[in-house]
């Protein structure tokens, strides 16, 4: 029962990840302030941004959502990259 549920889970993630791509891919198709904020999206790396990460500390709860939502923005940015290389090569 949980591997049905993890694998439905992951399924409507996914599809979610995929139609946000589309999504943003088309606002940089339209041209403008968008497309801008488009590519810099893309270009982010999503790492810390406050620069006090400590690498021997114990990762706490908050730190661990923190992580997962920088991954998912990752794989969304890198979606939205691979659509738009797509479009590229026509």
């Amino acid at each position: 029962m949980t591997e049905m549920l993890d694998a439905t889970l992951e399924g409507r993630l996914l599809a979610q990840r995929q139609i946000l791509a589309e999504l943003l891919a088309a606002c940089d198709r339209a041209g403008g302030p968008l497309s801008d904020w488009v590519r810099a999206f893309v270009a982010d790396d999503y790492g810390p941004k406050d620069y006090a990460e400590d690498p021997g500390a114990v990762p706490n709860a908050a730190f661990a959502v923190e992580n997962i939502i920088a991954e998912e923005k990752r794989m969304l940015a890198s979606e939205t990259q691979r659509i738009l290389d797509a479009d590229a090569r026509g």
